[in-house]
């Protein structure tokens, strides 16, 4: 396992790789330009679409990083965990493919600011010195390589300071254009300089956002870093653009904006400062995309996605991916000895564009959902990532529709290869939700027309087992916070003769009743004397539907006779590993005012961070947080631990961090051999913990009557996970 040494803080690791991508040569040799042909006004709107459009990304990122612990990868990571590893692997391999040959994008850049200094060097010995450093320095230590960055921005940071201590020197200001005439440009690659073109040379500004992602698995703190950094990285980095984009106004004359391309080199305190902050800016660029291009092929790698991926998925002693590292170093020597990019630079552009189009999709689709395993702790309305996929793919047909059609018609192409490969991947998707939910839809659909089966997918989707309807009445308000919005209820009557008619007869009422709440509700009879057996033949032939409950929900008082039916059927259903949620309301009071839950954690494994397992507790987290939303109340967290209460209160504050806990919830710890424990807390309209192997229904009774509160028992079927 990699050494924490090895692990990258929000700064070094995020804030300082995503800025310097972002302020690089377009900043200093073409923003002047698009502001000759935008004016000052027209710039700053380019600036603020461009900055929008990657904004809605990065708070899409942002939301997702907060809802999942993301492994190494960064986007391809997020894709493939959420829409599947065809599709992370469609969108994966070409990203790596453009971050690899951005590299020798970014020397070339280097190259020109070099032979600005010194014309008399050749470019292919500048190209290939650049290279070695880049190659040497990612490959030997990239820890050494972060810390170059420092030394990097400050460089940028000091170019950047000659550039506004010039426009303060200026002798005469200009008057500037607010909105440009668009004319044609000088330069043949950029005639036709209307607006959408120029927005199209401007745009990959601000295409750096992958420069934190990209290291996702190597972040102490991912879910922290990479979106505080980025956001902070992308807001900051605007705040420059604008301002030089006004001095870049008022500098100089609309046509010596568009015809010198190295206007701020002219103009600004110290000219050499802005060539080496050119400099620095191109060679970073290069060192953080080698940097980041290994890890997304090791991330590919790991996941059995292309050939060799044994080798390629190897790393050295540090941790680092070093064979990745040399196919990559191979990759851009190739790209270099090319010698003209120029004419795949916009398929790189759309590559980027189109994996953030993706993050977008993702949060739209998990979002649409609702799904209880969707719970970031950056919450975003769904009109981010819905306006974010949209214009991400507007933008790539505007920048170049060619392009764009080719790029999408790649990723297709790689995705079909891929899913011939029958790719194996154990983790959870989006995409299993999504189609669970497109089959649901259809099923409620049908089910008001034919009565089908209920879906599968882990929400709530309960059974509950009745013998009369009065069951499900004194209930119904607790069914409907347990399976609201997107769960399910189907109630399966046991009975017989004149019992079996009046359950007939007053069943559909009930159903209309629960109905009303917008759930999907259902009901089947069973024409039997023995309850137990029924119940249980009832949701074993359940099983072999497609869509069936997860769990069965059983509700005990005093007035109950079948004891032995429902001991016998919780013992069945703890052999089968099946979920049991059993209410045991406390006299007449039942929930109460529904305002305050007390959730229990008892017998929490020592090693459940490193296993992802709560043992017995993860089916009482999920429940307690669904009761939470629709009562919108109180939440109070208790852990009964052998342990002392500081390092009770160390769990649960590591707890509300892995399962994304809400932060109004209260935290209690009590030792377990305390007596009389419940008379330290608050009065619960409802308590929630787990059902034990040593309880018994007696034993249930008696401790509600304690309590004086109601209880809900739930023993855990072994799909629900409180931490996904």
């Amino acid at each position: 396992m990699e050494s924490e040494k090895f692990k990258y803080g929000t700064f070094q690791g995020v804030f300082v790789p995503t800025a310097l991508t972002i302020l690089g040569i377009i900043l200093f040799l073409r923003l002047p330009w698009v502001v000759g042909n935008a004016g000052i006004g027209g710039a700053i709107i380019i600036i603020l679409i461009s900055v929008g459009i990657t904004f809605l990304t990065t708070l899409s990122l942002s939301s997702i990083i907060t809802n999942i612990q993301i492994g190494a990868g960064g986007a391809f990571s997020i894709i493939s965990r959420s829409l599947g590893l065809e599709t992370g692997g469609s969108i994966g391999i070409p990203l790596y493919l453009s971050q690899a040959v951005a590299v020798a994008m970014y020397i070339f850049g280097f190259r020109e600011g070099w032979l600005w200094i010194f014309p008399d060097h050749y470019a292919i010995l500048v190209d290939l010195g650049a290279f070695l450093f880049v190659f040497l320095i990612a490959t030997i230590n990239t820890k050494l390589a972060f810390k170059i960055q420092y030394g990097i921005l400050a460089i940028v940071l000091i170019a950047i300071g000659s550039v506004i201590t010039g426009f303060f020197q200026t002798e005469k200001l200009t008057e500037p254009q607010f909105i440009g005439n668009f004319v044609e440009a000088k330069e043949g690659e950029l005639i036709g300089a209307n607006f959408w073109v120029v927005f199209a040379v401007f745009f990959p500004a601000v295409t750096g956002i992958m420069a934190g992602l990209n290291m996702s698995g190597e972040l102490k703190n991912p879910r922290k870093s990479i979106y505080t950094g980025t956001i902070w990285a992308v807001a900051l980095t605007t705040i420059v653009y604008m301002a030089l984009a006004l001095m870049a106004g008022y500098m100089g004359e609309t046509e010596e904006l568009k015809s010198n391309f190295t206007f701020f080199v002219d103009s600004a305190y110290l000219p050499r400062l802005v060539l080496i902050g050119l400099l620095g800016a191109t060679i970073s660029s290069a060192l953080t995309s080698f940097i980041g291009a290994p890890r997304v092929l090791d991330a590919i790698a790991e996941k059995n996605v292309v050939p060799f991926s044994n080798l390629l998925s190897k790393k050295n002693k540090k941790g680092e991916p070093i064979y990745s590292m040399f196919f990559t170093g191979a990759i851009v020597f190739t790209a270099l000895m090319l010698r003209e990019l120029n004419a795949i630079a916009p398929l790189i552009t759309m590559f980027f564009l189109i994996t953030y189009a993706m993050i977008n999709l993702v949060v739209l689709i998990e979002q649409s959902l609702a799904l209880p395993s969707f719970r970031p702790t950056f919450n975003i309305p769904i009109l981010v990532p819905l306006l974010g996929t949209v214009s991400c793919f507007f933008v790539m047909f505007i920048v170049n529709a060619t392009f764009s059609i080719v790029s999408i018609a790649s990723v297709v192409a790689i995705y079909l290869f891929l899913m011939r490969r029958h790719l194996d991947y154990a983790g959870g998707y989006a995409r299993s939700g999504l189609f669970t939910a497109l089959a649901k839809w259809a099923t409620e659909k049908s089910l008001e027309l034919s009565h089908s089966d209920e879906p599968k997918s882990w929400q709530p989707d309960l059974i509950a087992p009745i013998k009369e309807t009065r069951e499900i009445r004194a209930s119904f308000k607790l069914l409907y916070a347990m399976i609201h919005p997107k769960g399910s209820l189907k109630i399966l009557g046991v009975e017989t003769g004149k019992k079996l008619s009046r359950l007939r007869k007053n069943m559909p009422m009930v159903i209309k009743s629960l109905q009303q709440g917008g759930d999907t509700v259902s009901s089947a009879l069973i024409d039997s004397s023995d309850f137990a057996k029924s119940v249980e033949a009832g949701i074993e032939a359940l099983d072999a539907a497609y869509f069936k409950p997860n769990l069965v929900f059983l509700r005990l008082d005093n007035r109950l006779k079948e004891y032995d039916d429902y001991e016998h059927i919780i013992k069945t259903f703890k052999h089968q590993r099946r979920g049991v949620l059993l209410y045991v309301p406390f006299a007449k009071v039942g929930i109460g005012l529904e305002q305050t839950l007390n959730l229990w954690l008892k017998n929490v494994p020592n090693d459940w961070q490193s296993n992802k397992e709560l043992g017995n507790n993860d089916l009482s987290i999920l429940m307690a947080l669904m009761m939470h939303q629709n009562w919108r109340g109180r939440l109070n967290m208790i852990l009964v631990t052998h342990d002392s209460e500081k390092e009770g209160y160390e769990m649960l504050n590591k707890l509300k961090m892995f399962a994304r806990l809400p932060s109004d919830i209260n935290y209690y710890v009590l030792n377990s051999s305390e007596e009389k424990k419940w008379e330290k807390l608050p009065q619960a309209d409802l308590n929630i913990t787990s059902l034990e192997q040593s309880d018994d229904l007696d034993a249930l009774l008696k401790e509600v009557s304690q309590f004086r509160s109601s209880f809900l028992y739930t023993l855990d079927s072994g799909a629900e996970n409180a931490q996904v």
